[in-house]
């Protein structure tokens, strides 16, 4: 039996893990670094659709529900990643900053009653729908799941109130998340190479030491 704990600490040292801790739990070796700088919510190319003659209180209520719904879009599609709490966080938020995230609808409501009137209900469907398509991109996935989780914890941290700081600071790195990122060890949908297994023959060791000269 000592014997056989020795092979497997063997095995496991060039494994790189650890005897005994349970390895944390991450989809990165080396995570993505999808900074950026803060953002108004005015800038081209950011969002998608893009808001059209929008005053500032428009662009803050589109950059607080653009973020609202990339932690929707991470609720529902990195449940592979269960550590990350996306379902738990993202109702969490949705309980903690309540009436910012009520302020930011509203906001949006006045804006397409303003620009196309009767029409603004469907109109806002349509394009709330397109921002949430905005967020789905199946090569990125593992990307984006690592983002979102690290912006809804920072979501989680601030004081109600202040999510447009999280949606401000962090915007530009969930829209850069969003492009495909292959590992730079574990390349996606490949085997993991693993060291051949050790033999255990009687040969194999002096003693309680394993001797790899003889086998």
């Amino acid at each position: 039996m000592r014997r056989i704990k020795t092979a497997f600490a063997g095995i496991a040292a060039m494994l790189g893990l650890a005897m005994g801790s349970p390895a944390s739990a991450q989809i990165f070796f080396f995570p993505p670094e999808h900074q950026g700088q803060p953002v108004s919510g005015a800038e081209p190319g950011l969002f998608v659709p893009a808001m059209t003659n929008g005053q500032p209180a428009d662009i803050r209520a589109n950059l607080v529900w653009n973020l609202r719904s990339s932690l929707n879009v991470a609720a529902l599609n990195c449940q592979f990643w269960p550590s990350a709490m996306s379902v738990d966080n993202y109702n969490a938020i949705l309980t903690h900053h309540a009436d910012e995230l009520n302020a930011a609808y509203e906001g949006l409501k006045s804006y397409f009653r303003r620009t196309v009137g009767r029409r603004w209900q469907s109109t806002m469907d349509e394009y709330t729908t397109t921002m949430y398509q905005s967020y789905v991109r199946v090569g990125s996935q593992r990307s984006f799941c690592h983002a979102a989780a690290d912006i809804a914890r920072d979501a989680l941290a601030r004081p109600k109130g202040q999510l447009h700081i999280t949606a401000q600071n962090r915007m530009r790195e969930m829209r850069n998340s969003l492009v495909s990122y292959a590992d730079a060890i574990m390349l996606y949908h490949e085997p993991v190479p693993l060291p051949p297994i050790l033999r255990l023959e009687d040969r194999c060791w002096r003693g309680d030491s394993y001797n790899s000269r003889r086998c």
